[in-house]
């Protein structure tokens, strides 16, 4: 397949170029490239080829959860994130009963290795291993101290898929865990009231992200910089929800000035976003949805409605980016922090074919997965 005659983002801005795939591959990128025999070709006119979206954290859509779904369930959402430009997702567990995990773990290990061409990249381990004090959404009576013994089994039913993990790491034993499983998964600091000096700690064992920054965790304060401060001191990765609810612009674009190749932007979505205003369930918890602003009963923000484009919008509309700007916050850096640069997050020779056609005004065009349309 080759697409010409528009602009492809490179990475850093926009070229005029073309692009050749093969397969599920990039092959090759040129200023110009002729069609081969038989060869499809999508012409790109006043469209913009930019590269599949990556959202690491998101919990569910369209009336779905990751963490109750079945199989058929799971391909709604997949096709969901798909129409929205999303072409790799680490589909979010939360704290919830320990069989209630084994179960979830088991269906989205065996959908990932049983159906073809999806794209799920791996399980965000939002829970159990929080602190109960800043729990957000997540039900406090599943909350546990870290367990090297129910990781272990968990990814043993998910078929070694878990990507991320989330761990509060002032709890028990959770300087050891980091220590010990930071080689095989992102350890993301989450859902704590960790000090500067706790979250250092928890980046010098190996701890490389943080799970929604300012959500969630005490604020950046000028004498005690708290988590946040850690994360910049550390040169840690930073998910942003940018829903413009959990952030306000001004912090957004602070956020970006100051991370900028760390920031990973993620939607945070729960199984509302894609539908109306109503009553949801997330985590076993009942959620209300109202003007898109999704909440526990005491008013405890629960996750988002939102998703990776229309937060773009809110980028270029409230804060004032370009989308060349903001792009590498929802490709680039995802790949860099979950250790799949080489396979995905950019146009480049030998990486996924993962490929949106989107328009000047963020319209989806088309989708290609793997070098195959999808939208």
């Amino acid at each position: 397949m080759l697409f010409r005659g528009g602009k492809v983002f490179t990475g850093e801005k926009f070229e005029e170029a073309a692009v050749r795939t093969e397969g599920a591959k990039i092959v090759e990128i040129g200023p110009e490239l002729s069609a081969k025999a038989g060869e499809e070709v999508v012409e790109l006119g006043e469209n913009l080829l930019v590269p599949g979206f990556i959202d690491l954290h998101t919990h569910g859509c369209i009336g779905y959860d990751f963490s109750t779904a079945d199989k058929e369930e799971i391909t709604k959402m997949c096709d969901f994130y798909l129409s929205r430009g999303i072409t790799s997702v680490a589909g979010t567990t939360m704290t919830m009963s320990y069989e209630d995990y084994k179960k979830a773990a088991a269906t989205i290990g065996e959908y990932m290795d049983s159906v073809e061409n999806h794209n799920l990249i791996g399980i965000n381990m939002e829970g159990p291993f929080l602190s109960v004090e800043k729990k957000g959404a997540h039900d406090p009576q599943y909350i546990i101290d870290a367990s090297q013994e129910k990781m272990d089994e968990l990814n043993r039913l998910a078929r070694g898929h878990f990507l991320i993990v989330d761990i509060a790491p002032e709890r028990p034993g959770a300087m050891e865990f980091i220590r010990k499983n930071c080689k095989d998964y992102v350890i993301s600091v989450a859902h704590t009231p960790a000090d500067y000096e706790k979250a250092m700690e928890a980046f010098e064992a190996g701890a490389t992200e943080v799970t929604h920054l300012f959500n969630a965790m005490n604020g950046l304060g000028h004498r005690d910089p708290g988590v946040p401060g850690a994360a910049f001191a550390a040169g840690a990765n930073v998910e942003m929800i940018c829903d413009g609810i959990h952030i306000h612009p001004t912090v957004m674009r602070m956020v970006y000035k100051l991370f900028k190749e760390r920031l990973l932007v993620i939607s945070d979505s729960m199984s509302a976003a894609g539908l109306q205003d109503g009553e949801y369930v997330l985590g076993g918890l009942p959620v209300f949805v109202r003007e898109g602003k999704a909440t526990l009963e005491n008013g405890t923000i629960a996750g988002s409605t939102t998703d990776l484009l229309k937060e773009m919008g809110i980028w270029m509309d409230d804060c004032g980016l370009s989308m060349e700007e903001i792009l590498p916050c929802m490709t680039m850096n995802q790949a860099r922090a979950v250790r799949m640069e080489d396979k995905i997050g950019s146009i480049e020779a030998g990486k996924a074919a993962d490929l949106v056609v989107i328009s000047p005004k963020r319209e989806i065009q088309a989708v290609y997965k793997n070098g195959v349309r999808r939208v």
